[in-house]
């Protein structure tokens, strides 16, 4: 997966490289070219995490311009949408309450399988670690800011 991953990457530079390039003939600008380094010192791409474990930084946010009393409804929501592990990595989630509002709790919940629940209060954080041995798609969700406060914590094969 990774070589794949990586062929992608260098296929993208690559065309953009190609497409600047058409470009700047078109237009008959100087091109400039800069040496592009995509691996680190032993040759491979470096990865930020441990093979096999997962540690995920998440914060609660507020959607811009959201007027809750109009509206109706919370303008709540998490910095990330979007978890992906793979089954059998160890999951680490660090959740954390930067809300503004002093009485505004948050959680970071996910039910079944995995049953997790970080609660927070304001200016509060917690961390919940598991296993990611179920492949599929779980929603994640803070329990007191239903429906808008939600993401996707998605394990693969």
């Amino acid at each position: 997966m990774i070589a794949i991953g990586f062929s992608i990457l260098v296929a993208v530079i690559l065309g953009l490289g190609l497409e600047t390039s058409a470009q700047l003939e078109e237009t008959n600008e100087t091109e400039i070219t800069m040496p592009i380094n995509v691996t680190g010192p032993r040759g491979v791409i470096p990865s930020m995490s441990t093979p096999g474990e997962k540690t995920f930084y998440v914060f609660t946010a507020e959607v811009e311009g959201v007027d809750e009393e109009k509206l109706g409804i919370a303008g709540d929501s998490f910095d990330v949408k979007t978890l992906v592990a793979n089954k059998g990595d160890k999951v680490n989630v660090k959740f954390y309450n930067v809300d503004e509002v002093r009485t505004e709790r948050h959680s970071f919940t996910i039910g079944d399988p995995y049953k997790v629940d970080i609660d927070v209060g304001f200016a509060e954080n917690g961390n919940a670690t598991f296993a990611a041995n179920q492949t599929g798609v779980f929603t994640f969700y803070c329990k007191y800011h239903q429906p808008v406060m939600t993401g996707q914590f998605i394990v693969l094969p």
